[in-house]
Parts: structure tokens; C-alpha cells; sequence
């Protein structure tokens, strides 16, 4: 949709730039025409065809009427006299306002003289005029063309483009996706088989093998539940299903889950959140999703005797809303911070150490655009967080 509007906004611009084009050679044709071709032809030729050419001053105007009137002459002369005459007659008098009666019948008058030097010389004259007088707008057309092709061209090289990117980062989503369900499955499959050839013999070294396998058997479930809700919002056919909700009440619900975790983990939580109620057009299912994928980056990053600092602020007059995600963890790198919302970013050391997968923030980022806003990575140091994710809706 967006690529059709610019496509639209750039061939109405380009459109009126070969008008004006038209309109200024128009106008320079005119005035050549009248100030200098039509006086010498009234002067050196004259006759029915250009003695009278052009008094009312209507420009290449006139080049177009003698030109069709000509044509309609011809057609008109294969017919016989008692089927002309009325029809003559009739263009005339609506003709009669443009051109002297005198210059009328030229064709039917000189049909029977039509091939001679004069008659000829002047049907290629007028020929040329009328060509001349159209050039602008032959030009202007091969012009607009040409741009349209330009464009078009622009477009496919930037779709095949997009379409190569497209495939490259499939292909590492895809790398990062094998290598990081490997790695878990060899644990489990080397497990398994050691219990299962009976090599394990230690009760207490049984329990931390199986601890060990359903450890890392929910992390793959968890793996591929992130990567099935990653490839259905980005599908086309999914929806969002919006409708008026308290977002204060949705944020204090969901921040309430995670609470028990943080002060486990030794993370102070501090909340600045309004007590009014804020209503907003939301899919609660999926903003909460949003929610507990930064509160679990947080979760995930922020280490003990941290600060975690979660605000939400109402722009009344402006009719925007940003919660904010801050803590005092470590900063995060120049090359990471400008692809972090794209899906396994973060590295393998990252992922492993920490038990991040890269598609909790592509998700998020993604469920915000679709609500009309924006998720952005704040990243300016001050006395309350390091940095911050922000949820900007408007």
C-alpha cells in the first residue's frame, strides 16, 4: 500500500512538471506562430488556404481546425454533391465564428485540382504545422513515458532487492533457528541414551539428568512457540482483534505476573504509572504479549541490585501514550542497538549465556507497528535507567 501511494505521488509530480513543460512550449509555439509563421504565409502564399489564416489571433488553435477541416473535406469530397452541400453548410456555420465564410469549401472547391503543385504544397505545409504544433505534447507523452519506465524499473531493482535481503535474513533466521534447537537436542539426546544404556548409576546424578533434559525440552517448546508466533503475525492473514480497554489496567495485570520473579532475581521494580484509566483500542491478548516479552528481557538482563523502572505517561493534548522500560543494566553496543528488533540479533554467546532467543523484541515491534505505533530503543543514559525500550502509541 505504501510503495502504490509514493508510486502515485511521484507520476502526479512528475505528471505536472511535463504539463507545465506542454503549457510553456504552447505558448512559445503560439507566439511564434502568430507574431512570425502566419504573417508569412498570409504574405507569400496566401490563397484560400492561409489568406486569411489566423486574423482572430487564435494561435496553433488554427493549425488545428484547418488541419481536421481539411481531413473532413476529404472524407467528405468521396460522397456525391447533393449529400455535401448540407453537410457543409452545417460545419460551416459552426465554423464561420473561426474562419471567414470565403475560407469554407477549400476542399470541395479544389478537388478536382487537388494534386496540383499548389493544393499539394499546401496540404504538406499545413501538415507540418500541425505536427509542429503537437510536438509539445508528443514529447511531453515519450517523456512521461520514458519516467514511468524509469520508475518502474527503479521499483522491480528495489523489489528483487528487498526480495535478496528478504532471503539472506531467512537464511540466517533459519541458521540461527537450527543452531539454536541443536544445541539443546544434544543435551537431551546424550542424556537420554546415557540413562537409557544404564551408565548412570548415582540416584542423585539420575535426578540432575532428568532436571537437565526437561530443562532444556522446555526451552525448545518455548523456542518454537516464539518462532510460530513470530511467522503468524507476520503471515497475511492474521488480524488483530482491537477493542476498548483500560491500558493502565492491562499493564499493572501483566507486570503483576512478573513481579515475584524480579524480587527473586534481587531486581528493584519501580513503578510511575497513572491511576486514571486510559482507554485505547488494543488486542489485549496480543499488547500483553508485547508486555511480558520486554518485561522478560528485562527479566533476562537485568542482574541483581539493578533498578528496573516502569513508567507510563499520557500526552492529553497530543493523544499519545509511552510506556517505558528502563533499567540500570549494561549498555547496549552501537552494531546490536541498530538491528535489535530484527529477529536473532543478539549473537550466539548472548543467546546461550542468558537463554534468549532474538524473536521476543521482533515480535513485540512487530504487534506494536500493527497497533498503530512504534517500539524504540532508548539508549540516552540518565540518573534513573541506562536505557530503555518505549512503546509509543499515537
Amino acid at each position: 500500500m505504501k510503495e502504490k501511494k509514493e508510486l502515485k505521488r511521484y507520476l502526479v509530480k512528475k505528471f505536472l512538471w511535463v504539463l507545465l513543460g506542454i503549457v510553456v512550449c504552447e505558448i512559445g509555439i503560439n507566439m511564434l506562430c502568430t507574431y512570425w509563421i502566419f504573417p508569412v504565409l498570409r504574405e507569400y502564399i496566401g490563397g484560400p488556404f492561409f489568406e486569411n489564416f489566423a486574423y482572430n489571433g487564435s494561435g496553433t488553435v488554427s493549425i488545428y481546425i484547418l488541419f481536421f477541416w481539411m481531413i473532413a473535406e476529404f472524407f467528405l469530397s468521396l460522397f456525391p454533391n447533393v449529400a455535401v452541400e448540407p453537410v457543409l453548410q452545417f460545419l460551416m456555420s459552426h465554423f464561420q465564428m473561426i474562419f471567414p465564410k470565403e475560407f469554407g469549401i477549400i476542399f470541395y472547391e479544389l478537388q478536382d485540382n487537388f494534386l496540383d503543385s499548389y493544393c499539394l504544397g499546401c496540404f504538406v505545409i499545413v501538415v507540418l504545422l500541425f505536427l509542429f504544433a503537437i510536438l509539445p505534447y508528443l514529447a511531453g507523452g515519450l517523456l512521461f513515458s520514458r519516467l514511468m519506465e524509469k520508475e518502474t524499473q527503479r521499483m522491480i531493482a528495489e523489489e528483487q532487492k528487498q526480495h535478496q535481503e528478504y532471503e539472506r535474513k531467512r537464511n540466517l533466521m533459519l541458521s540461527d533457528i537450527a543452531h539454536d534447537l541443536k544445541t539443546p537436542m544434544t543435551t537431551v539426546s546424550g542424556y537420554a541414551q546415557a540413562l537409557r544404556d544404564g551408565m548412570i548409576t548415582d540416584e542423585k546424578k539420575r535426578e540432575q539428568y532428568l532436571d537437565a533434559i526437561c530443562t532444556k525440552s522446555h526451552r525448545m517448546d518455548d523456542l518454537l512457540a516464539l518462532l510460530f508466533e513470530y511467522v503468524k503475525i507476520d503471515s497475511e492473514g492474521f488480524r488483530l482483534h482491537k477493542e476498548r480497554k483500560d491500558i493502565v489496567e492491562v499493564l499493572r495485570e501483566n507486570i503483576a505476573l512478573f513481579y515475584a520473579d524480579f524480587e527473586q532475581r534481587g531486581i528493584e521494580v519501580e513503578l510511575d504509572i497513572l491511576e486514571q484509566q486510559i482507554m485505547w483500542e488494543i488486542d489485549q491478548i496480543q499488547f500483553s504479549r508485547v508486555l511480558a516479552n520486554l518485561l522478560n528481557n528485562e527479566l533476562r538482563h537485568a542482574g541483581s541490585g539493578q533498578k528496573l523502572l516502569i513508567r507510563l505517561r499520557w500526552e492529553e493534548e497530543e493523544e499519545r501514550l509511552q510506556i517505558l522500560f528502563g533499567d540500570t543494566g549494561e549498555q547496549i553496543d552501537d552494531g546490536i542497538a541498530a538491528h535489535l528488533f530484527e529477529p536473532f540479533v543478539m549473537g550466539d554467546a548472548s543467546r546461550n549465556s542468558k537463554g534468549g532467543s532474538g524473536l521476543g523484541l521482533s515480535i513485540a515491534s512487530k504487534i506494536v507497528k500493527m497497533h498503530g505505533g512504534m517500539l524504540i530503543l532508548d539508549r540516552n543514559s540518565t540518573k534513573e535507567y541506562t536505557k530503555a525500550f518505549v512503546i509509543v502509541l499515537q
